[in-house]
């Protein structure tokens, strides 16, 4: 979409008359100057729709906060409408995150980076705080893709605009107000939107900038350097008092607006007309109602129209954009790194498609630098151009390194273990290669520590590794005849070592050899006479795993596939010799908006003397209707599916939709084939039907299932009710 926007806004460009700028001209010149307010703000796009409309083009913009971004991009070339379309299809929850674009990431390291509700970083173990909870590094990304062919094409110079424009800013350190007029429009756009404690500072020079409402939520004076003949004002100030639920956002704007109340009342006064569309209704984090709010815009612009007709009693209005001239893209004389303090050159070099001697594609360089973003590496990837002639550049690229410690905290809770904290510490990137060190200590049902090095990328390959030693204890229920009988515990202690490849974002194999002692703490009854003391399982391991799920707590579209597999041998001082293999597969197909289905289904196989740590553990959350750890197996398949139905939103939240689910499963805990061969496979059949829901909460997934089981055997009904409830993220790396 944005490549169409940038398209669309050259031809504008071509088509433009070529006009400067007179400013003995007898036409009215407007200037216009936009407020801050953060989602309140997009009711600027409704103004200059209106504005627009009427032949009321300004000529000059200045823009604080929200006001800056949309003003800023009306200068460069883009018109409302454009402008609407991208504030309606943006996706803001992603724009203003600091996480890696879901796709972007590969498939372990997606599993690895929300594995935890809360991550912390440390320097020398003593954890530190982010300038800003939220990067901001996406929404550059944005507008590097509307502005940067633009602003080079301008010299970076904002008076060469279609529309001289003016960003306004406050320096962190002197508290100065910055009113920004040269250097990358984005860069400019992205720290007069720098909420403080929100938003991350932007360093431009060697300057840090903040928000600009700091010290001026609405920039009338500086359009007074243009000396306009007409000053319009758009402000989006809420009335209202503060709401119950309102966010860190909301909190802070309306902070702000207070603090500057008497800046505010003097940059009115410097006014003519004054638009104030109605933003009462709305919150300064109601970015998901942009639609909304740019109609309050035009409302708000419709009921000024006659005031601004009046005042200027039939003069014309100056209402040319200036053409912009395309410039030679000159040639890549070198490309440097800047900022690569732990990090070596060699492990994020292969990731920059831009080469010496090409000309400067800035696509190219925009998906350079998200490469190196994506690897989780670095808070802020940015660009500067160095300039040897006109026709030679040094690209060199900006990083600005995270905290590479860090502390990690799970919580989880479900029916059958009880509550359940995780605790993982460790350091990443080490060498500069990436790769991290981890020690992990489950508290709960298992009780176990962990300490391993990891990786997904060795130098130019998704080259995925894993090498862990590992130490536990897990109580496990024990039914007997369909009845509860007794806990038992096994402890445990091993190492494993994997290495593997990964397939494009959603897939990775990996082979490996896992040595582990089972040792059993068993009660003194018959059904455990023929279990040993403790067993040894030492052989070779694969794992195949394919996921393009759309998001991995709470799915709603696409399918997992998973495959692992485990060959112990006497061999290698094995007790026994064995093979397990397990598969399982879920798939989310959306009927509509509201109703999708979700089939899946989990094979067990074992062959030989199967260990018996390593039997099936089968109930609760995978088969309806029996309770957790029922089935106590060598092999096992279930046939599982689902009809949801997405009812609301918890918190009247998007991110977390609830659905409520009719839940239908069958298994047979026989060989597959040994099943196949039956006279009367039916007898061996366990099937369960059952209601549940399932959603989102701020610590993780909450799912919850009631429902019958029948045991199906000798034709009798045996049902049972049955019920599991679990809320947070599994985190744990043994169940």
């Amino acid at each position: 979409m944005i490549a169409i926007l940038l398209i669309a806004a050259s031809l504008a460009s071509v088509v433009s008359t070529p006009e400067t700028l007179d400013v003995d001209t007898p036409h009215v010149r407007i200037g216009l100057a936009l407020s801050g307010g953060a989602a309140l703000g997009l009711a600027h796009i409704g103004v200059l729709k209106v504005l627009e409309r009427e032949g009321l083009i300004p000529c000059c913009i200045v823009g604080n906060s929200m006001g800056s971004m949309v003003g800023g991009v009306y200068a460069a070339g883009y018109n409302a409408a454009e402008i609407e379309s991208i504030a309606v299809h943006a996706d803001f929850s992603r724009l203003f995150s600091s996480s890696q674009p879901f796709g972007a990431l590969y498939l372990p390291e997606r599993q690895q980076s929300q594995r935890y509700v809360m991550v912390l970083e440390h320097r020398n173990f003593v954890p530190t705080l982010p300038s800003g909870l939220i990067s901001l590094q996406n929404v550059e990304f944005m507008l590097m893709d509307l502005l940067s062919e633009i602003e080079f094409n301008t010299h970076y110079d904002f008076d060469s605009l279609p529309i001289p424009y003016r960003a306004i800013a406050v320096d962190l350190l002197s508290g100065d107000l910055i009113t920004m007029k040269k250097g990358r429009l984005e860069q400019a756009i992205r720290a007069s939107i720098a909420i403080p404690g929100v938003f991350s500072p932007e360093t431009i020079d060697t300057l840090e900038l903040i928000d600009g409402g700091v010290q001026q939520f609405l920039p009338v004076q500086p359009l007074l350097e243009y000396q306009p003949d007409l000053v319009i004002a758009s402000t989006t100030v809420r009335n209202k008092q503060k709401r119950s639920n309102e966010g860190l956002i909301d909190i802070i704007s309306r902070t702000m607006d207070l603090i500057n109340i008497c800046d505010y009342r003097t940059q009115l006064q410097l006014a003519d007309i004054v638009i104030k569309p109605n933003v009462d209704p709305f919150m300064s984090s109601d970015f998901n109602r942009a639609r909304e709010l740019i109609m309050a815009g035009e409302r708000a612009a419709e009921a000024a129209l006659p005031e601004i007709m009046a005042t200027l009693n039939d003069r014309k209005v100056y209402a040319k954009r200036r053409p912009i001239r395309p410039r030679s893209l000159p040639f890549v004389y070198d490309i440097e790194f800047e900022g690569l303090e732990a990090t070596s050159a060699s492990t994020v070099r292969h990731l920059v498609k831009t080469k010496r001697g090409m000309k400067l594609d800035f696509e190219l360089l925009h998906e350079d630098m998200a490469s190196l973003y994506n690897t989780g590496l670095f808070l802020d990837v940015n660009y500067q151009l160095d300039f040897h002639t006109p026709d030679s550049v040094t690209i060199i690229l900006q990083t600005k390194e995270r905290e590479y410690g860090f502390y990690a905290l799970g919580v989880r809770y479900d029916n059958s273990d009880n509550l359940i904290l995780g605790i993982e510490a460790g350091q990443g990137n080490l060498w500069g290669t990436g790769a991290s060190i981890r020690g992990a200590l489950n508290l709960g049902n298992p009780r176990a520590g962990r300490l391993g090095l990891t990786g997904t990328r060795l130098f130019a390959f998704p080259f995925g590794y894993r090498i862990d030693v590992f130490r536990g204890s897990i109580e496990r229920p024990f039914f007997d005849d369909n009845q509860w009988l007794t806990a038992y515990t096994t402890t445990y202690h091993g190492a494993l070592a994997e290495a593997g490849y990964i397939l494009g974002h959603n897939a990775f194999f990996d082979f490996g050899l896992t040595v582990r002692e089972a040792v059993y703490r068993l009660p003194q009854i018959t059904a455990f006479d023929s279990i040993p003391e403790n067993e040894w399982i030492i052989g070779p391991t694969f794992r195949l795993e394919y996921n393009s799920h759309d998001d991995l707590h709470l799915p709603t579209e696409g399918t997992s596939y998973k495959t692992e597999v485990i060959y112990s041998t006497q061999r290698l001082k094995a007790t026994s010799d064995f093979a397990r293999i397990e598969f399982s597969f879920d798939h989310y197909l959306p009927l509509s908006s509201r109703i999708l289905i979700h089939p899946g289904a989990d094979l067990g196989l074992s062959f030989g003397d199967l260990a018996w740590d390593y039997n099936f553990h089968t109930g609760g959350s995978n088969l309806a209707g029996y309770e957790n750890g029922f089935f106590t197996t060598e092999n096992r398949t279930i046939l599982r599916f689902g009809l949801e139905f997405r009812i609301l939103n918890l918190l009247n939240q998007e991110d977390y939709p609830v659905y409520l689910q009719m839940l239908a499963n069958v298994a047979t805990f026989e060989r597959l084939d040994e099943f196949l061969r039956m006279d009367d496979p039916a007898s061996t059949l366990y099937w369960g039907v059952g209601i549940g829901a399932r959603s989102n909460t701020p610590i993780g997934p909450f799912k919850i299932n009631v429902g019958i089981g029948d045991t199906g055997q000798q034709n009798t009904f045996s049902a049972r009710l049955n019920y599991y409830i679990s809320i947070g993220r599994e985190f744990r790396y043994t169940k």
